[in-house]
């Protein structure tokens, strides 16, 4: 092979190796546009559920899940003031 077709063929090279390149770039590009879209989508679709931190009920008030023991003591019936 002449130097002429080498010099070619590395000129071919590195031109495919960059528009490899630049076509991974704008897939990528593409891919993560489409992403925060569906992420957006998901968001805007699910905050009328009260998914999200920080939610709270049409009330306005905080419900916070759990169980509690009420540890007042009882009144005797016959303890009781008469009304």
């Amino acid at each position: 092979m002449g130097l002429l077709q080498r010099l070619i063929g590395a000129a071919l090279g590195i031109l495919l190796f960059i528009a490899a390149f630049v076509f991974a770039s704008v897939a990528l590009a593409l891919l993560i546009v489409a992403g925060l879209g569906v992420w957006a989508w998901l968001w805007w679709r699910s905050r009328k559920l009260g998914l999200h931190r920080g939610a709270r009920s049409r009330g306005g008030s905080i419900i916070i899940e759990g169980e509690f023991e009420d540890i007042t003591p009882s009144q005797r019936i016959e303890d009781r003031e008469r009304r």
